[in-house]
Protein backbone atom coordinates (compact mmCIF):
# COMPACT_ATOMS: atom_id res chain seq x y z
CA UNK A 1 0.00 0.00 0.00
CA UNK A 2 1.65 3.17 -1.17
CA UNK A 3 0.93 6.49 1.90
CA UNK A 4 2.36 9.94 2.11
CA UNK A 5 4.26 11.26 4.96
CA UNK A 6 1.91 14.08 5.24
CA UNK A 7 -0.81 11.58 5.64
CA UNK A 8 1.45 9.91 8.21
CA UNK A 9 1.59 13.60 9.92
CA UNK A 10 -2.62 13.53 10.13
CA UNK A 11 -3.18 10.49 11.77
CA UNK A 12 -0.91 11.27 14.42
CA UNK A 13 -2.36 14.39 15.08
CA UNK A 14 -5.65 13.05 14.63
CA UNK A 15 -4.89 10.36 17.23
CA UNK A 16 -3.38 12.94 19.69
CA UNK A 17 -5.75 15.61 19.29
CA UNK A 18 -8.79 13.10 19.43
CA UNK A 19 -10.83 15.85 16.93
CA UNK A 20 -10.96 16.33 13.40
CA UNK A 21 -11.28 20.16 14.12
CA UNK A 22 -8.47 20.56 16.71
CA UNK A 23 -5.91 18.20 14.42
CA UNK A 24 -6.99 20.23 11.44
CA UNK A 25 -6.21 23.63 13.10
CA UNK A 26 -2.73 22.22 14.52
CA UNK A 27 -2.02 20.75 10.43
CA UNK A 28 -2.79 24.43 9.29
CA UNK A 29 -5.46 22.44 6.67
CA UNK A 30 -9.40 22.49 6.28
CA UNK A 31 -11.23 19.72 8.38
CA UNK A 32 -13.32 18.39 5.38
CA UNK A 33 -9.44 18.18 3.52
CA UNK A 34 -8.47 16.40 6.59
CA UNK A 35 -11.83 14.11 6.63
CA UNK A 36 -11.27 13.12 3.35
CA UNK A 37 -7.53 12.29 3.51
CA UNK A 38 -8.38 9.86 6.10
CA UNK A 39 -11.25 7.86 4.96
CA UNK A 40 -8.90 7.47 1.36
CA UNK A 41 -5.91 6.56 3.95
CA UNK A 42 -8.77 4.16 5.34
CA UNK A 43 -10.02 3.08 1.92
CA UNK A 44 -6.91 1.94 1.16
CA UNK A 45 -6.01 0.26 3.95
CA UNK A 46 -9.59 -1.79 3.80
CA UNK A 47 -10.26 -1.14 7.59
CA UNK A 48 -11.00 1.74 10.24
CA UNK A 49 -8.26 3.45 11.55
CA UNK A 50 -10.49 5.54 14.09
CA UNK A 51 -13.46 5.47 16.00
CA UNK A 52 -16.31 8.34 15.50
CA UNK A 53 -18.31 9.28 17.93
CA UNK A 54 -20.06 13.10 18.86
CA UNK A 55 -17.18 13.52 21.44
CA UNK A 56 -14.18 13.11 19.40
CA UNK A 57 -12.40 10.70 17.66
CA UNK A 58 -10.19 7.61 19.18
CA UNK A 59 -7.95 4.97 17.55
CA UNK A 60 -9.30 1.21 17.21
CA UNK A 61 -6.61 -1.51 17.77
CA UNK A 62 -5.39 -1.30 14.23
CA UNK A 63 -5.44 2.77 14.30
CA UNK A 64 -3.10 2.53 17.41
CA UNK A 65 -0.76 0.12 16.02
CA UNK A 66 -1.37 2.03 12.86
CA UNK A 67 -0.76 5.32 14.79
CA UNK A 68 3.09 3.52 16.39
CA UNK A 69 4.35 2.70 13.21
CA UNK A 70 4.04 6.00 11.98
CA UNK A 71 5.63 7.95 14.78
CA UNK A 72 8.56 5.13 13.79
CA UNK A 73 8.66 5.87 10.00
CA UNK A 74 8.37 9.78 9.87
CA UNK A 75 11.37 9.71 12.41
CA UNK A 76 13.73 7.40 10.78
CA UNK A 77 12.55 9.75 7.64
CA UNK A 78 13.43 13.11 9.19
CA UNK A 79 16.77 11.63 10.88
CA UNK A 80 17.50 11.08 7.21
CA UNK A 81 16.75 14.27 6.21
CA UNK A 82 19.26 15.79 8.75
CA UNK A 83 21.77 13.03 7.79
CA UNK A 84 21.83 13.98 4.41
CA UNK A 85 22.06 17.92 5.24
CA UNK A 86 24.67 17.48 6.94
CA UNK A 87 27.16 15.04 5.77
CA UNK A 88 28.93 14.84 8.50
CA UNK A 89 29.08 18.24 10.23
CA UNK A 90 26.70 18.36 12.02
CA UNK A 91 25.59 21.63 10.74
CA UNK A 92 21.89 21.10 11.54
CA UNK A 93 20.12 18.41 13.49
CA UNK A 94 17.96 17.15 16.55
CA UNK A 95 18.56 14.72 19.60
CA UNK A 96 16.30 13.47 22.08
CA UNK A 97 17.47 12.22 25.50
CA UNK A 98 16.14 11.39 28.95
CA UNK A 99 16.61 10.69 32.37
CA UNK A 100 15.44 10.80 35.62
CA UNK A 101 15.41 13.84 38.20
CA UNK A 102 18.76 13.43 39.29
CA UNK A 103 20.66 12.44 35.89
CA UNK A 104 18.63 15.26 34.48
CA UNK A 105 20.09 18.04 37.03
CA UNK A 106 23.29 16.36 37.86
CA UNK A 107 25.13 15.75 33.81
CA UNK A 108 22.38 15.68 31.61
CA UNK A 109 21.79 19.20 31.59
CA UNK A 110 25.59 20.55 31.55
CA UNK A 111 25.89 17.97 28.53
CA UNK A 112 23.71 19.76 26.66
CA UNK A 113 24.67 23.56 27.20
CA UNK A 114 28.36 22.19 26.56
CA UNK A 115 26.94 20.13 22.87
CA UNK A 116 25.22 23.23 21.64
CA UNK A 117 27.78 25.83 22.42
CA UNK A 118 29.55 23.37 20.36
CA UNK A 119 26.90 22.84 17.77
CA UNK A 120 24.70 25.92 17.91
CA UNK A 121 22.20 24.44 15.58
CA UNK A 122 21.15 21.39 16.41
CA UNK A 123 18.29 20.87 18.76
CA UNK A 124 18.47 19.29 22.06
CA UNK A 125 15.18 18.02 23.53
CA UNK A 126 15.74 16.81 27.40
CA UNK A 127 12.76 14.75 29.03
CA UNK A 128 13.05 13.98 32.83
CA UNK A 129 10.64 11.17 34.21
CA UNK A 130 11.07 8.08 35.53
CA UNK A 131 11.93 4.92 33.60
CA UNK A 132 9.02 3.64 33.04
CA UNK A 133 7.77 6.46 30.99
CA UNK A 134 11.46 6.81 29.45
CA UNK A 135 11.18 3.07 28.07
CA UNK A 136 7.84 4.12 26.31
CA UNK A 137 8.84 7.10 24.85
CA UNK A 138 11.97 5.36 23.68
CA UNK A 139 9.85 2.03 22.21
CA UNK A 140 8.04 4.63 20.45
CA UNK A 141 11.32 6.62 18.61
CA UNK A 142 10.52 9.72 20.66
CA UNK A 143 13.92 9.73 22.34
CA UNK A 144 17.55 8.68 20.55
CA UNK A 145 18.53 7.32 24.54
CA UNK A 146 18.19 7.70 28.13
CA UNK A 147 19.96 7.48 31.02
CA UNK A 148 19.09 5.31 33.70
CA UNK A 149 19.79 3.49 37.02
CA UNK A 150 21.34 0.07 36.55
CA UNK A 151 19.31 -1.93 38.26
CA UNK A 152 15.77 -1.53 36.55
CA UNK A 153 16.77 -2.49 33.07
CA UNK A 154 19.03 -5.00 32.56
CA UNK A 155 15.97 -7.70 31.89
CA UNK A 156 14.78 -6.13 28.74
CA UNK A 157 15.42 -8.52 25.43
CA UNK A 158 14.95 -4.92 22.70
CA UNK A 159 17.27 -3.02 24.95
CA UNK A 160 21.14 -2.22 24.76
CA UNK A 161 22.07 -1.45 28.21
CA UNK A 162 25.54 0.12 28.11
CA UNK A 163 27.23 1.16 31.84
CA UNK A 164 28.07 4.60 32.64
CA UNK A 165 31.34 4.62 34.76
CA UNK A 166 30.97 6.24 37.64
CA UNK A 167 29.17 5.48 41.03
CA UNK A 168 27.37 8.02 42.83
CA UNK A 169 26.92 7.98 46.31
CA UNK A 170 23.40 8.71 47.81
CA UNK A 171 23.19 10.92 50.91
CA UNK A 172 20.37 11.71 53.54
CA UNK A 173 19.98 15.72 53.54
CA UNK A 174 17.81 18.29 55.10
CA UNK A 175 17.35 21.58 56.04
CA UNK A 176 20.13 23.16 58.30
CA UNK A 177 18.95 23.36 61.81
CA UNK A 178 17.15 19.75 61.42
CA UNK A 179 17.37 17.94 64.42
CA UNK A 180 18.78 15.47 62.95
CA UNK A 181 21.88 17.74 62.12
CA UNK A 182 22.92 18.22 65.98
CA UNK A 183 24.80 14.66 66.29
CA UNK A 184 27.37 12.82 63.96
CA UNK A 185 25.86 10.25 60.73
CA UNK A 186 22.71 9.22 60.84
CA UNK A 187 21.74 5.70 59.62
CA UNK A 188 18.97 4.89 56.91
CA UNK A 189 16.60 3.75 60.08
CA UNK A 190 17.17 7.24 61.76
CA UNK A 191 15.66 8.97 59.04
CA UNK A 192 12.02 7.52 59.39
CA UNK A 193 10.70 9.70 62.24
CA UNK A 194 10.65 12.20 59.68
CA UNK A 195 8.50 12.92 56.56
CA UNK A 196 10.69 11.49 53.39
CA UNK A 197 9.96 13.37 50.28
CA UNK A 198 11.50 11.73 47.19
CA UNK A 199 11.70 13.37 43.67
CA UNK A 200 10.26 10.40 41.65
CA UNK A 201 9.92 6.51 41.91
CA UNK A 202 13.10 4.53 43.83
CA UNK A 203 15.16 2.17 42.03
CA UNK A 204 13.93 -1.29 43.35
CA UNK A 205 17.67 -2.29 44.52
CA UNK A 206 17.87 0.94 46.98
CA UNK A 207 14.11 0.47 48.26
CA UNK A 208 14.76 -2.59 49.05
CA UNK A 209 17.16 -1.85 51.69
CA UNK A 210 15.30 1.06 52.87
CA UNK A 211 12.06 -0.89 53.51
CA UNK A 212 13.90 -3.27 55.48
CA UNK A 213 15.40 -0.22 57.30
CA UNK A 214 11.88 1.02 57.80
CA UNK A 215 10.43 -1.95 59.10
CA UNK A 216 13.03 -2.52 61.76
CA UNK A 217 12.57 1.14 63.12
CA UNK A 218 8.81 0.87 62.86
CA UNK A 219 8.68 -0.16 66.54
CA UNK A 220 10.69 3.05 68.39
CA UNK A 221 8.33 5.65 66.14
CA UNK A 222 6.11 7.68 67.47
CA UNK A 223 5.22 8.77 64.49
CA UNK A 224 5.17 6.16 61.63
CA UNK A 225 5.41 7.97 58.44
CA UNK A 226 4.37 6.36 54.88
CA UNK A 227 7.19 6.00 52.91
CA UNK A 228 7.93 8.11 50.55
CA UNK A 229 5.48 10.16 52.80
CA UNK A 230 5.96 12.88 49.73
CA UNK A 231 6.69 11.64 45.92
CA UNK A 232 7.04 14.85 44.00
CA UNK A 233 7.97 15.08 40.18
CA UNK A 234 11.51 16.45 39.95
CA UNK A 235 13.58 17.62 42.36
CA UNK A 236 12.75 21.64 42.58
CA UNK A 237 9.69 20.81 45.16
CA UNK A 238 11.67 18.24 46.84
CA UNK A 239 14.42 21.01 47.28
CA UNK A 240 11.47 23.38 48.43
CA UNK A 241 9.85 21.20 50.87
CA UNK A 242 12.98 20.89 52.95
CA UNK A 243 13.93 24.35 52.51
CA UNK A 244 10.79 24.69 54.90
CA UNK A 245 10.01 21.68 56.86
CA UNK A 246 11.50 18.87 59.05
CA UNK A 247 11.49 15.98 55.80
CA UNK A 248 14.52 14.60 54.86
CA UNK A 249 15.58 12.99 50.90
CA UNK A 250 18.16 11.45 49.82
CA UNK A 251 20.26 12.72 46.49
CA UNK A 252 23.74 12.17 45.22
CA UNK A 253 25.81 15.68 45.67
CA UNK A 254 26.17 17.21 42.56
CA UNK A 255 22.32 18.04 42.56
CA UNK A 256 22.65 20.00 45.85
CA UNK A 257 26.08 21.45 45.29
CA UNK A 258 24.19 25.29 45.61
CA UNK A 259 22.52 24.07 48.55
CA UNK A 260 25.52 22.65 50.31
CA UNK A 261 28.16 25.46 49.66
CA UNK A 262 25.70 28.27 50.87
CA UNK A 263 24.75 26.13 53.92
CA UNK A 264 21.24 25.58 53.24
CA UNK A 265 21.23 22.16 53.73
CA UNK A 266 23.48 19.21 55.54
CA UNK A 267 24.30 16.16 54.61
CA UNK A 268 23.19 13.51 57.53
CA UNK A 269 24.77 10.82 56.29
CA UNK A 270 24.75 7.51 54.25
CA UNK A 271 24.53 3.24 53.45
CA UNK A 272 27.39 1.11 52.20
CA UNK A 273 24.10 0.31 49.65
CA UNK A 274 22.99 4.01 48.88
CA UNK A 275 24.36 4.70 45.58
CA UNK A 276 23.29 4.72 42.01
CA UNK A 277 25.36 3.33 39.37
CA UNK A 278 23.66 4.71 35.60
CA UNK A 279 23.09 3.24 31.94
CA UNK A 280 23.26 4.79 28.82
CA UNK A 281 19.74 2.63 27.39
CA UNK A 282 18.80 2.73 23.60
CA UNK A 283 17.04 0.13 21.26
CA UNK A 284 18.98 -2.83 19.92
CA UNK A 285 19.16 -2.89 16.31
CA UNK A 286 18.16 1.21 16.12
CA UNK A 287 21.56 3.07 14.25
CA UNK A 288 22.75 6.06 16.07
CA UNK A 289 22.14 9.40 14.51
CA UNK A 290 25.31 11.37 14.17
CA UNK A 291 24.23 13.96 16.74
CA UNK A 292 22.74 11.44 19.08
CA UNK A 293 26.41 9.69 19.29
CA UNK A 294 28.41 13.34 19.58
CA UNK A 295 25.69 13.86 22.35
CA UNK A 296 26.38 10.96 23.78
CA UNK A 297 30.38 11.34 24.49
CA UNK A 298 29.59 14.81 25.88
CA UNK A 299 26.77 13.19 28.25
CA UNK A 300 29.63 10.86 29.38
CA UNK A 301 32.06 13.82 29.69
CA UNK A 302 29.57 15.87 32.04
CA UNK A 303 28.93 12.77 34.09
CA UNK A 304 32.81 11.94 34.69
CA UNK A 305 32.82 15.84 35.79
CA UNK A 306 29.96 15.34 38.24
CA UNK A 307 31.39 12.00 39.88
CA UNK A 308 34.34 14.43 40.31
CA UNK A 309 32.29 16.95 41.66
CA UNK A 310 30.86 14.55 44.04
CA UNK A 311 34.28 13.44 45.59
CA UNK A 312 35.14 17.01 46.43
CA UNK A 313 31.84 17.64 48.03
CA UNK A 314 31.53 14.32 50.00
CA UNK A 315 35.23 15.64 51.26
CA UNK A 316 34.00 18.82 52.62
CA UNK A 317 30.60 18.72 53.63
CA UNK A 318 30.16 14.89 54.77
CA UNK A 319 28.51 14.20 58.09
CA UNK A 320 30.08 14.81 60.96
CA UNK A 321 31.97 17.84 59.57
CA UNK A 322 29.93 20.30 61.12
CA UNK A 323 27.60 23.31 58.90
CA UNK A 324 29.87 24.88 56.84
CA UNK A 325 30.08 28.63 56.74
CA UNK A 326 28.13 30.03 53.17
CA UNK A 327 30.61 30.48 50.08
CA UNK A 328 31.60 34.00 49.64
CA UNK A 329 30.18 35.72 46.20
Amino acid sequence: MAFELQQLRQVIALAEHGSFVRAAAALHISQPALSRSIQNLEQSFGSELFRRSSVGVVPTDIGRLYVERARELLRLADELDREAVTHGTLRTGRVAVGGGPFPAESFLGPAAASFVGRFPRVSVELHAHDWDELLRQLRSRELDFFVAESSTLQREPDLEVAPMPSRHAVYFVARAGHPLASGGSVAAADTFAWPFATPGRIPPRILEPLLAARRAATGRLQTPYPFPSIQCNGLAPVKRILATSEAVTGSILSCIATELENGQFVLLGTEPWLHLHYDIVSLKGRPWTQAAERFREFVLQAERAAAQEEERLAKRFGPGRGRPAPTET
